[in-house]
């Protein structure tokens, strides 16, 4: 005996229906069906997954360091690279040798930096002593305050010094080493031995920190829906939103949106989706955006459970193309996700009493 194919046995099921009505939206309303139809229908289903985020946006990023998490060293003189000494990507200690830079001006500022720091020195141990002659009544008050006058403005000097100093010592053959100011990762440096280095260059950048802050860019429609503190997300590094900007930027229409992530969110530079997030109400669910669709003007979903299928309104809190974020359905329930249009037919032909 031959079994009539599924795809003939819905006709036949929806001839045995009541004749079309517009079906109400009443809470959970279970569809007359018996399990040997349901079979037939070959339906697919999909557990409904409890969610505590609901999708906001989705902006194109760029990861940053943040300004108090790197430090960086630049070019105090012009003059030439002839070594390297670390590696990008290492981890160095505060002092470690990153580079060597032939500069005569910046040995020469180096050098003088350094007598003065000697002669400060000596100064402000003259300064001491002469306090102490002055007490006892030795020297006079005048040349105690000379003394005390030539360390100070010695002092002040050093202290302009340690720009040139600070992250550059004399090597023996009189280039100048530049060190590492901080410990931490050394994410960038100058190459290319021989090369010519410019005052101001940037010589190294050291990363202090593992944070990273990533910088969006979105649409002036979202000015309203984002805020600080909504969850931050770039693949499976989870920060959260730092600001959003007041005002949209007039050429291309967008805000700028800062969040604060940890270090797997990328390397400074690289360009990312930013995925923003609001804390969803409770009894959100996320369910396959086709099981949704739309019956009198509501929205709404069917619930398998047992050998039941029923009609449940729901709240759609956010949709994309793949998900949807949904209020009232049932916990632990499973959303039928194929076939959701034969079985819209189904419900459309029942009476509006729910007989």
């Amino acid at each position: 005996m031959l079994r009539p194919h599924p795809a003939c046995v819905l006709p036949l099921l929806l001839a045995t229906l009541l004749p079309a009505a517009l079906a109400s939206a009443a809470p959970a309303r279970p569809l007359p069906l018996q399990p040997a139809q349901i079979k037939a229908m070959a339906l697919g289903f999909t557990p409904a997954v409890d969610s505590a985020w609901i999708p906001v946006a989705r902006i194109p990023g760029e990861v940053e360091l943040a300004a108090d998490a790197q430090s960086s060293v630049v070019a105090a003189y012009p003059g030439t690279l002839t070594a390297v000494h670390a590696a990008e990507g290492s981890q160095v200690n505060s002092g470690s040798p990153l580079l060597s830079v032939a500069s005569p001006a910046w040995a020469a500022a180096l050098a003088e930096a350094h007598a003065r720091g000697a002669r400060r020195q000596a100064a402000q141990q003259q300064a001491t002593r002469a306090q102490a002659l002055l007490r006892a009544g030795v020297i006079a008050a005048r040349e105690a305050e000379t003394l005390q006058a030539e360390a100070s403005a010695l002092a002040a000097a050093s202290q302009a010094d340690q720009a040139v100093t600070a992250h550059a010592t004399l090597a023996a053959d009189g280039s100048v080493l530049v060190r590492a100011p901080r410990a931490g990762r050394l994410l960038q440096r100058a190459s290319g031995q021989g090369r010519a280095i410019q005052p101001g260059e940037l010589l190294a950048r050291i990363g202090l920190r593992d944070e990273r802050v990533v910088i969006g860019k979105a649409p002036a429609r979202l000015a309203g829906q984002l805020a600080a503190g909504m969850r931050a997300r770039v693949g499976g590094a989870v920060g959260k939103v730092e600001s959003v900007a007041a005002a949209i930027d007039p050429g291309s229409r967008s805000i700028s949106v800062s969040a604060s992530l940890p270090a797997a969110a990328g390397l400074p530079g690289a360009l990312v989706e930013l995925a923003i997030e609001r804390a969803a109400p409770a009894g959100t669910r996320r369910v396959p955006a086709g099981a949704v669709i739309g019956i009198n003007d509501g929205q709404v979903v069917f619930v398998h459970r047992g050998e039941t299928i029923s009609l449940v309104p729901v709240q759609v809190h956010y949709r994309d193309g793949q998900h949807a974020w949904l209020g009232g359905v049932p916990a632990g329930a499973s959303v039928v996700s194929r076939g959701v249009l034969a079985l819209k037919a189904v419900a459309q032909s029942l009476p509006a009493n729910g007989g």
